[in-house]
């Protein structure tokens, strides 16, 4: 036997008769393959893994990685797509690893074969985006391995992989339920019927603010391993997972494991509603108990788990502004009240406690306060094309948007760049410089993207002039004013909210959590949760 490496360093083995001059074409390939098949049979492998990378280099890190860690294991490489189609049409490779950063819109063929087939398959990526994952998942790879990912990772992949080939299990063991573990429920349960189960059983919806991706919690819940009967259902708006009651701690515990095991594989937030039956209740009534329970989301928005087993009333609110709240509103938009404006509409949207109010209810009055800022707009003539474009917008956000902080925050960030286009700039006077950075410092400290540049760009001044004057005539450096007012606002959100810290810290202008947190410990000497218990 000769031994020879092509050109991305794999070892072909066959009579030496048998080589043909060009190393480099796909006959040649082709029929070194069909030799190593039969010596890789005469040798007793077990498992044939296709390799399909571009990067010659990382292609042979994982071949070390494979034959340094594993035996009866062989790996075949190849550097594109299109040559490994051709070798596979009279063939059925066992195992696929793919780079699916090489893939195209040419590749969907591919894919649909490899599904059609049967084959396993792993992709691997440097996009960690949804397009990645939904062609992952429709097209059923066993998972996706996102760069850098530890050889550990790939290892424990293909030894899951040798296993179940060892015991039979094929492609379709993954992916689909076992007839045993469903319920008799059916579609028409939830609509059409009055019909009562024989078991007690309990209600699990999933939700994303995008529902295009949907289709990807759909088949992650298939694959996932759930205890006891369950059945999976799509919806337009999420997905419903109908199993048998167990102990609610279980429950919590079960999809918090499955919660977290979403975040390792997607950036996309998930909530996750948990409902269980009273007695006597009807599928039809239970779904649409659950139903009115994902407007909860509104309010408490994503990545939790919400349990609830008795159903309340919406709190009452009335959907639109007062006379003496419109009036209010007139004074505060002619004043330029920023910081009033704020507060408002932190009070009013920001505090609810449950039971929550319909959220409908809570947009349509969120678009009355719309309605009071586009009087004002027609009053000042505030209508050029740039303006139009954002207050069409934010009526869009209002009526769209998920969750309410992102609305509250779109509503206040219009409202100051109006007021700001209203009056061009600042009015000029007996102020200081520093007192008219103060003031624009609290009206912008909320945007975490404003700082000093911006603030000498709305007052026409030189960065570094604004910087030493701020100084010099108010005894503090700007970066540490703004850092004071942005702490001095969480601190009261802390106290008179509910809010998460993370959304705390965006609507006191921090981008980043953990930065948040390290500022406040610095300036008050505690954390923001010690600082909101009163330890």
């Amino acid at each position: 036997m000769t031994c020879l490496k092509d050109s991305a360093g794999l070892e072909w083995r066959g009579d030496a008769s048998c080589f043909v001059k060009n190393r480099d074409s796909f006959s040649f390939k082709r029929h070194i393959y069909s030799m190593k098949r039969i010596s890789a049979r005469e040798m007793g492998d077990d498992v044939e893994i296709h390799l399909v990378a571009k990067d010659e280099i990382e292609a042979q890190g994982i071949r070390w990685i494979v034959e340094s860690h594993l035996t009866g294991v062989r790996l075949i490489l190849w550097k594109t797509i299109e040559e490994f189609e051709k070798g596979m049409r009279n063939q059925h490779p066992e195992f696929v690893i793919l780079d699916m950063d090489i893939w195209t819109n040419e590749s969907e063929a591919m894919g649909a074969s490899l599904k059609r087939r049967g084959i396993r398959w792993l992709g691997i990526s440097s996009e960690r985006i949804f397009q990645t994952a939904y062609r992952a998942l429709r097209f059923r790879a066993d998972d996706v391995l996102f760069r850098p990912f530890s050889s550990a990772d790939l290892v424990k992949h293909i030894q899951q992989l040798r296993f179940q080939l060892r015991n039979g299990q094929g492609f379709s063991s993954t992916s689909t339920m076992d007839e045993e573990n469903t319920l008799d429920i059916g579609y028409p349960d939830f609509f059409l019927t009055d019909r009562r189960h024989d078991s007690r059983i309990t209600m699990v919806a999933f939700l994303t603010p995008d529902n295009r991706a949907l289709p990807l919690v759909y088949d992650e819940l298939q694959r996932y391993s759930f205890t006891g009967k369950h059945q999976i259902f799509a919806l337009s708006d999420f997905i419903l997972c109908v199993q048998e009651t167990k102990e609610i701690d279980v429950y919590k515990e079960e999809y918090q494991a499955f919660l977290a095991h979403w975040k390792e594989r997607m950036d996309e937030p998930l909530a996750i509603i948990i409902k269980v039956a009273t007695p006597d209740e009807s599928l039809k009534r239970m779904y649409q108990q659950t139903r009115e329970f994902t407007r909860q989301i509104f309010f408490d928005g994503y990545d939790i788990i919400l349990a609830e087993s008795q159903q309340t009333s919406p709190q009452e609110m009335d959907p639109f502004l007062t006379p003496l709240e419109q009036r209010l509103w007139i004074e505060m938009l002619e004043r330029r009240d920023a910081k009033a404006i704020r507060n408002w509409i932190e009070r009013e949207f920001l505090t609810f406690q449950q039971p929550y109010p319909d959220p409908e209810i809570v947009r349509i009055r969120l678009t009355s306060v719309l309605a009071q800022i586009r009087r004002h707009m027609k009053s000042y003539n505030l209508q050029n094309a740039s303006l139009e474009a954002i207050y069409y917008d934010v009526f869009q956000q209002i009526v769209h948007k998920p969750v309410i902080h992102q609305i509250v925050k779109e509503l206040h960030t219009f409202t100051t760049h109006l007021l700001l286009q209203d009056h061009g700039q600042l009015q000029e006077g007996a102020r200081t410089l520093s007192e008219k950075a103060r003031e624009l410092i609290e009206s912008n400290y909320w945007d975490s993207q404003w700082n000093l540049s911006t603030c000498a760009d709305t007052l026409r001044v030189n960065k570094s002039t604004l910087s030493r004057r701020f100084a010099a005539e108010s005894g503090e450096s700007f970066r540490n004013t703004l850092h004071q007012v942005r702490i001095r606002e969480a601190k009261r959100l802390l106290k008179e909210t509910d809010l998460s810290l993370e959304e705390i810290a965006q609507l006191a202008g921090y981008s980043h959590q953990t930065y948040f947190n390290a500022k406040f410990k610095l300036l008050e000497a505690c954390t923001p949760s010690a600082y909101r218990s009163g330890l």
